[in-house]
Parts: structure tokens; sequence; C-alpha cells
């Protein structure tokens, strides 16, 4: 599960797929497949999300790491390049960055 901590210092990929509707379920999918199976046995993998757009048109990948090493290790291995391939045979376009959390805020209601 993922916890969202400004202490913790983890890095925070976020990616985000643009894609066509009609692709958006096949690339949710692969992403979480190769999470599940290839991924999250990976040193320094801490915890991924998958979110699909309500228009059909992107899939953002929320996954956090250790440290950048750790994930910079995952996208130069054979099976972190194959993945990129998998994925942009359903992507026209992918946004890549590596964040840090800032700062955290929380509404007065707490969900159960």
């Amino acid at each position: 599960m993922s916890t969202i901590s400004a202490e913790e210092r983890l890095m925070t990929y976020i990616n985000v797929f643009h894609c066509k509707p009609e692709n958006q379920q096949a690339l949710s999918t692969a992403i979480r497949k190769e999470t599940d199976e290839i991924v999250r046995h990976m040193p320094g993998f801490i915890s991924a999300n998958v979110h699909c757009s309500v228009d059909g048109t992107r899939v953002t990948n929320y996954a956090q790491w250790s440290e950048l090493t750790a994930f910079q290790e995952h996208i130069r291995s054979e099976a972190g390049r194959a993945l990129i391939l998998e994925l942009h045979k359903y992507a026209d376009n992918v946004d890549v960055h590596v964040y840090q959390v800032d700062w955290i805020v929380s509404g007065e209601r707490e969900l159960t």
C-alpha cells in the first residue's frame, strides 16, 4: 500500500501514458501485469498505483522507490527495457518524471 510521507524522502515516479480510449484498458492491464510479475520484486521498489482517466485518454502510474538509483537501475535492466517496449504498444506518448513529496495537507473528513 502506498503511503505519502514527506519524512520518508522516497522517490515518486509519476508516469503519464497518453493513449487512445480503445487502448486504455490494455495499457492499464499491461502495467499491472508487469508490475506484479517483475517490478515489485526488484530491489528498492516500494509500491505502485495505476490510475485511468475518466475520458479514456491517459493512464498514470504512480510508483514509489527507495532511492533514485534503484529506479534508474530498474529502467536500465533488461526487464525494464522490455517493459518500456511493451507499454509503448498501447501508448502514443509518455511523460516520465521523478518527484519527492514537498507538502501534504488533509481535509477535515478522513476516509475509512
